[in-house]
This record gives structure tokens, sequence and C-alpha cells, in this order.
């Protein structure tokens, strides 16, 4: 019998020894539920070293200092985590992306938007880096939501059949005038000015935007600015169109200074793409900038965020009385600052902006030369009287002067360079004054309420308004099912060279049915809006339906929708060039062995435009005048577009990591129809097309 008991107990060792000398587990993206492949794993005590494979699996095989050990885990993208093992279990690790909140360790939700608990859509890194139709581009990435209006495809954003004027940007709740280059009609590289590495939050209000911004009517895109810092990180981005570099000079405590980049070229991307690009005889933009954040023991924070940029750009301007090179230049500066202090139950802000530029482009007999600075300035308090409870208030200014000179056309259908032209040139001002007051409170786990009023004086024009706005949000089924409804007053400043600024009122109403959880989601999203003017009204409304789904190696999106607007301009009612009878989106990502494949796709009604009626020659201009229909009435072709996008992620070690890809824009090659130009006497028609294909390859690296 001892001999028994004395077996079973060797037995049970060697095994607890086997047991000691292996690892095994699988690592997956904790947003996505996807298997991730080649991350880093790194038993520090024994000194041994691996990546996960393809099916995000990893085994330490031989353990020569046996357990317990640490397990530091890490990949680009992602926050590193350092797991105690104790002993041996079969692990199962997730990884969360790596912005976090640099006051986590405090409970109150400072520094995070108010607005969060009733945003519509929030936007993370990989969402932008994977999507095939971003060129992970922030703004772009935006664009191809499903409540953007898809009329274009620049990242200048239309929500839901509004004018992509009234949608307004913010960086660390400063609104940014102009955020997108002009490069972007080159359909190449970043377009928004703000660079991805710099941005932790991306937020989208595409209703009811929030009380507490500036200015906001039909539509808000809320960023705020990278709060985490590696230290000594470099980040380098080459590709056919673009070189940038992203580098962290400094970083202590999450606190830090990151200095970046950029130069777009057109030589290289010319040579791959000679057909596409055959218009654009040059493009180049220059960037650079200054991304800090730092914070004291004491909970004082401060903000940076600082751009320079220089753009040029050429390409061909062709009209019935003229075609010739368009020439553009435009240079500008924008500087934010943040200074909160945060302390057990309020936190304050002080919030400041300056963005000035210089620009210059002409054409035929067309020119136009505007110089602006921006001022912007604000005061907030947050108040947390209640875990439950938020309430903030505060006062915000904005300065605008525009100084412009303008030499154009005494008849639109006249570009000819001896033709007559019309020499206009202001200083127009605008001065803005906001008093606010929000407050959002959970009445119970499942019914959140906010409620906004605002009070906006414009001294320039002697113009007072009131606007309001209430939120909610009632959960159906804990935190997996919720249903939104909104309802907002709200204005926007709308200028115009001619008019000074003419005030458009918004009124919208929002209705979101929304159920998430881990591995599928849906949505049904239906508004109603209005903006009226001195000059016309817009009448909208329509609804979406969305759904997505992930699998192991897989993720896809569908987006089905429908945005009707109506524009009457005195007693003439027409279609809105914003509206979109239908469409449908589609964007999916697969993950394998050797390659990352990503797909995005849209199908949509034409755009409409006035067709022409009729034209006759003028002895007296010796041009031809064409004569159009007064309404926007017949549509164009139904538009078709494909992106595709092959990426690899490889990482070599904690230290060095890079992705390489192959973007392919506009894949079938369609001629998908942006408007109907005609020769010079109008007898014959062509039309002008949106982005033909093109060929994109490029290299991101970090270390």
């Amino acid at each position: 019998m001892k001999i028994k008991y004395l077996l079973i107990f060797f037995i049970g060792i060697s095994t607890c020894s086997i047991a000691q000398t292996q690892l095994r587990g699988r690592v997956m993206d904790a947003y996505h539920q996807t298997y991730l492949e080649n991350v880093s794993l790194l038993l520090i005590h024994n000194k041994l070293s691996l990546l996960s494979d393809s099916t995000g699996t990893f085994q330490f095989s031989k353990l020569s200092k046996g357990l317990p050990d640490t397990l530091l885990v890490s990949m680009i993208g992602y926050k590193q985590k350092y797991i105690p093992i104790q002993y041996n279990k079969e692990l199962e690790i997730q990884l969360t992306l790596d912005k976090p909140n640099a006051l986590a360790e405090v409970k109150v939700k400072a520094s995070v938007p108010m607005s969060e608990d009733f945003v519509n859509q929030k936007i993370n890194f990989l969402d932008v880096v994977v999507n095939a139709s971003s060129k992970a581009d922030p703004l772009l990435a935006v664009q191809s939501t499903s409540a953007a209006s898809p009329f274009g495809e620049s990242a200048s954003i239309s929500f839901r059949g509004s004018n992509p004027q009234l949608t307004q940007i913010y960086l660390n709740d400063i609104p940014i005038p102009e955020p997108i280059k002009f490069t972007q009609m080159s359909s190449l590289g970043t377009f928004s000015l703000i660079p991805i590495n710099s941005i932790k939050d991306l937020l989208i209000f595409p209703s009811n935007p929030p009380l507490e911004l500036l200015n906001a009517s039909t539509g808000v895109v809320q960023i705020q600015s990278n709060e985490s810092f590696s230290k000594q990180n470099m980040e380098i981005d080459l590709s056919l169109g673009q070189a940038g570099i992203h580098w962290t000079p400094w970083a202590k405590d999450k606190n830090g200074i990151s200095i970046f980049g950029h130069h777009q070229f057109s030589p290289l991307l010319k040579s791959f793409n000679p057909t596409s690009r055959q218009d654009l005889p040059q493009f180049n933009e220059s960037d650079w900038g200054l991304n800090a954040f730092f914070q004291t023991k004491n909970l004082w924070r401060f903000k940076i965020f600082s751009l320079l940029m220089i753009e040029k750009y050429s390409s061909q301007f062709r009209h019935p009385s003229f075609a010739g090179p368009f020439e553009y230049q435009k240079n500008r500066h924008i500087q934010t600052l943040n200074l909160s202090k945060l302390q057990e139950h309020t936190q304050w802000t002080l919030k400041f902006g300056l963005h000035e530029s210089t620009q210059h482009d002409s054409t035929g007999n067309y020119a136009y030369h505007p110089k602006s600075v921006q001022l912007f300035s604000g005061i907030d308090l947050q108040l947390f009287p209640q875990e439950n409870w938020t309430i903030k208030t505060g006062y915000q200014w904005f300065q605008s002067q525009t100084s412009y000179q303008i030499r154009k056309p005494i008849y639109s259908f006249d570009y000819r360079p001896q033709s007559p032209v019309i020499l206009f040139s202001n200083t127009p001002n605008l001065s803005q004054q906001e008093l606010f007051l929000s407050n959002n409170y959970a009445f119970s786990k499942p019914l959140r309420m906010g409620f906004a009023v605002k009070l906006t004086h414009f001294p320039s024009i002697s113009d007072w308004r009131f606007t309001h706005q209430i939120h909610t949000r009632w959960y159906l089924h804990e935190l997996e099912k919720y249903l939104n409804l909104a309802w907002s007053k709200q204005i926007a400043s709308l200028y115009t060279p001619e008019n000074e600024y003419s005030i458009v009122t918004s009124q919208q109403v929002s209705f979101d049915l929304v159920q998430e959880k881990e591995l599928q989601k849906w949505s049904l999203h239906t508004f109603y809006k209005t903006e009226k003017s001195l000059h016309y009204t817009i009448e909208a409304f329509g609804a979406e339906c969305n759904f997505s789904l992930v699998t192991s190696k897989s993720k896809h999106e569908w987006s089905l929708g429908s945005h009707w607007s109506q524009m009457k301009i005195g007693t003439i009612t027409q279609h809105s060039p914003y509206q979109i009878p239908y469409f449908l989106r589609t964007n999916s990502q697969w993950k394998w062995k050797w390659v990352d494949l990503s797909l995005s796709s849209l199908i949509r009604m034409g755009n409409y435009y006035r067709p022409l009626l009729a034209s006759a020659f003028s002895s007296e201009l010796q041009v031809y005048v064409p004569q159009f229909d007064s309404l926007s009435s017949d549509n164009l072709s139904p538009y078709m577009r494909i992106d595709a996008m092959l990426s690899k992620m490889f990482h070599k070690s904690n230290q060095l990591s890079w992705i390489t890809y192959i973007s392919i824009s506009n894949v079938l090659n369609r001629d998908n129809i942006k408007s109907i130009n005609y020769n010079w006497d109008y007898q014959q028609s062509f039309q002008e097309y949106f982005q033909k294909r093109i060929i994109y390859v490029g290299v991101q690296m970090r270390w």
C-alpha cells in the first residue's frame, strides 16, 4: 500500500514539473474580438520571447526557471499588458487600443466630453487604419460612415442631407476652421489637418450636436488630442504620394511631446497612375506640428496642438469659354491651448484657439485672395455633484476677420482672360459670444437625460439668439439595447462675401434604436430637420439601417439609407444637391496568415444637376450664352465604387514594427459622373468624372 501511495506522489510531482515547463494561450483584440497575429510575448524571469501565430496562439515549451513569472504582452497600436503567472493555465488575453485615459485613476468622468453619453458613433484608431476608403485619414473615415451624405469623394463632411459648410470640426473643444487640405482634390494622401497619430478620441454627432460647443448646427465631429506618449517613440510613413514622420523626443508618466511633419509630392504617384493624374500638373503640401500634454501630481493639465502648413496645387480647368490651369496656394497656422484643473467634484478648463491663413487661387479672369484670422477663447466649469449627475456651464467668444480681394467674371458663363470682370474687396468682421448651461442626469440605470440652453450674441449684426436641446437615452435591455431620442434648435453663421453674414437656424429631431452585442450590432436611425436663413430654406428627412458582424478572422458592416432634401429659394422648390434617395455601403475586413484584406463599397443614386435648355451667340460679348433650367430636375447615372487594401503587419520586436500596404481606389475603374460640361458653343456635352482608379503603395514603421 505504501508503494502505491509513493508511486502516486512521484507521478504527481512529475506532472507538476512538466506543467511548469510550458505555457500556452491565445491573444485577441478586445473590441473586434478577432485573434491577433505577431503579438510580442516575453516571459521576463525566464528571458523567453516569441510571436503569436495567425490564430493568435502562442506556446512556451521550455521554462528553464519555471513559474511564477511575469508575461509582457505588446503590439503596435495596443496597450502593453503585464500578466503575473503563478501556475500553468490556458491563457485568454485581450488587448485594448493604445489610447488610455490619462486620468483613469480619478473616479469622476473628467476630461471626457459630457456629450459622449449621447454620441452617435465613436471611431477608434484601428477603424481608421484598416478602412480601405479612409487612406488612414480620420475625416475620410468619418465620411465613410452611414450618417455622412455620400454625394462627393472629399473629406468635406455633409451629415444627413446638410450643407458641408455647416458641419463643424472641434479639436479639444476648439473650432477648427477649414479643417480640410485643398490637396484633397488630388484624391491622395491625408486630407484633414489633424494626423491620426495625434488623436485620442473621435466622436460623431450627425444630428443634434452638443450645445456646449460653439456655432454647431447640423453636425459635429469632436476630436480629442492624444494624452499618452511612449518614450522615444518614432513613426515613419513612406508612400508613393507622401513622406511623414511622428517623433516623441520626450515622455514621462504619460506626459510627453510629439513632433510631426508630412510632405506630399506628385512625381512618383503620377508615374504609377499616368491616366488618372493627367489633369494634375503638380501638387505638393508640407506641414509641421507639435502635440503635447502635461499633468501635474495635483491634477493641473495642459494640452497644446500646433500646426504650420503650406499647400500648392495646379489642375486643369475646363469651361466652355476657357480651358487652362487653375493655380492654388495656401499658407496657414493653427494653435490650440487647453489648461484645466481637476478637483474631486469640479473641473475648470480655459481654452484658446488661433487660426491664420492666406490664400491665392486664380484661373482665366477669376482670382481670389483672402487673408483671415480667427480667434477663440472660452472658460468652462464642469460639476459632478453626484456620480449620476454632471453639470457644465461656460462662456466662449469667437472673433473672425477676413480681408479679401476678388476678381470675377461679370457673367458667370465667360471665364476668358480678356473678358470684363468685377473687382471686389471687403474686410468683414464677425464676433460671436455665447453663454451655455448643460445638464446630464441619470434618473435610473436604464434612463439618462440631457438638457441644454444657450444664449448667443452677434454684436456686429446686433442679433441675439436663444437655443436649446433635449437628449434622452433609454436602455431597454441592460447595456445591450437602447433608444436615443433628441430634439434641438440651434444656429450657425454662414459666410457669403456679397451678403456679409447670414444666420442659419436649424431645428431637428432624431431617433436611434441600437442593439450591441460582443460579436454583432444592428441599429435603426431616423431624422427630420429644417435649415432656414434669409436666402433659402432646406427641409431634410431620412432613415438609415446598419448591421455589423464579427467572426474570429473577419469583420463586416452593411449600411442602407436614404436622405431626402428639398431646397426652397423664394417661390422655387427643388432637389437639394445633397439629396441621396438611396445608398448602400459595405465595409469588410479579413485576417489571414500572410495578408489582411479590406474591402469597402458604395452604391448610390447619381447627383442632381440643372439641364441645359438652349444657347445663343452674343455678338456684343462674342461668346455663347447658355440658358439652364431653373431647377435641379435631372440626376446623373448611379454611382458605384469599390476600394480595396491589402496589408500586412510585421512585429519584429518590442522596438520595431511596420505595416506594408497596397491600396487601390475605384478597383473597377468605373466612370462615375461628377458633372456635365459643354464645348465652346454648347452644342456638345461631355461628362466630368470622379476619381479614376488609383494605385497607392506604402509602408508605416514604428520603433
